[in-house]
């Protein structure tokens, strides 16, 4: 069990970093060196960034750590803690724009190239600890980036000591996997050429429901801090941001094994009834914001927290149906839909944040009001999709 720890601590610092750097930083960096275009470089930002992750992925599975996985490794461990501590000085946002998308692409290609070789060393026999400790990684990080550095926006000996201190692990890691065999063309060539069962009408629209869910959720966290400066013109909207975004990831980390619980004991058939009440709440989150009662702190901390477990719900119940057919039904497609949904739904999400941001700049109108606006109704298309899917799925399996 220790040795699955060790080799999974990478997790920490990259989800960490990656976290922050969508959900608070670059939203302070731009508010700072571009307060009259703030909500175009964030969007901008934040596409590009997506579009490079997704490149990231490709590369990493095609090439990894290469021959000299330590030194590989290491090398891009640093330059993660370089970018950390390198950002805080930033004062044109073409700088930082160049920055954030370098890091949101490393920290990518270092997630996958560590996830594979973690998982080839734990082997068949651990591969259920292993992946438990890796999302148990991820998810601590993602919780503490945005909550650290929306608490703690200044850059200073802390969080130089915070930064060096993940960073250290993260090598640690680095060495632990270090173990594990390169990537090699032919295994690539061989794994694309394994005949697989084409997905039929209900699996594509459930994968555009998902895709949309999680478009929404992606959204919302990355325009919510301009929402509670702008709208609700608070000063400590950082501090705020970061704290709601923290109350949802928790309250999903701590919902997800007591609805699966809940799900084995309570329901025999997979109805996909879990997947109706996000969007629901998506679109009553957009519709919400801009009320004065959203400013208040209380209200706005269940607000997070409703979220976040209809968000476990959500994703619990495609990844029931994504594994279920995967597993049983030889649609393996399903189940790398579902682990690169974090990308094609950002892209979706931050196309659509970009869009709104022109318009509303050509409109001399807030952006933040088109935000919160483009999410309701984002999350209403969400909806009536799942609800289609939903209908086209339970219609194939009488």
């Amino acid at each position: 069990m220790f040795l699955l720890l060790v080799r999974n601590l990478s997790f920490v610092f990259l989800a960490f970093a990656a976290s922050a750097y969508v959900n608070v930083v670059p939203q302070l960096v731009y508010a700072r060196t571009a307060p009259g275009a703030k909500s175009l470089w964030l969007s901008a930002t934040l596409l590009i960034g997506t579009m490079a992750c997704v490149a990231a992925v490709e590369w990493a599975r095609r090439f990894g750590y290469g021959t000299r996985p330590k030194l590989f490794g290491s090398l891009i461990t640093l330059a993660l803690l370089a970018i950390l501590s390198a950002s805080s000085g930033i004062t044109q946002p073409w700088n930082f724009a160049i920055l954030c998308v370098m890091l949101r692409a490393l920290c990518q290609y270092a997630s996958q190239e560590t996830d594979r070789r973690a998982a080839a060393l734990a082997g068949a026999a651990a591969r259920g600890k292993n992946d438990t400790t890796s999302l148990s990684m991820r998810f601590a990080g993602m919780l503490a980036g945005p909550l650290f550095v929306g608490q703690h926006p200044e850059f200073d000996r802390l969080s130089a000591g915070v930064y060096m201190v993940l960073a250290a692990l993260a090598l640690w890691s680095v060495v632990a996997v270090a173990k594990a065999p390169a990537i090699r063309a032919e295994a690539i060539q061989t794994e694309s050429a394994v005949d697989e069962l084409p997905l039929d009408r209900s699996d594509r629209l459930l994968i555009w429901a998902a895709r949309l869910c999680f478009a929404c959720f992606a959204m919302l966290t990355a325009c919510l801090m301009y929402v509670l400066r702008d709208i609700h013109g608070l000063a400590d909207a950082a501090r705020r941001c970061s704290l709601l975004i923290t109350s949802a990831f928790g309250a999903a980390m701590l919902a997800t094994p007591l609805l699966a619980m809940l799900r084995s004991r309570l329901f025999s058939k997979r109805t996909l009834s879990g997947m109706l009440p996000a969007p629901l709440g998506i679109i009553a989150a957009g519709l919400l914001m801009p009320l004065p009662s959203a400013g208040n702190i209380g209200h706005s901390i269940a607000g997070a927290v409703v979220l976040g477990i209809a968000f476990a719900d959500f994703q619990l119940s495609f990844r029931d149906y994504a594994s279920h057919q995967a597993i049983e039904r030889g649609r393996k497609a399903l189940l790398a839909v579902f682990n690169n949904l974090s990308n094609t739904s950002a892209l979706l999400a931050f196309g659509v944040m970009l869009v709104l941001s022109v318009v509303a700049r050509l409109l001399n109108a807030n952006p933040a009001h088109s935000f919160s606006l483009g999410v309701a109704i984002l999350g209403l298309c969400a909806f009536l999709v799942t609800v289609w899917a939903r209908r086209a799925y339970l219609r194939t399996e009488r």
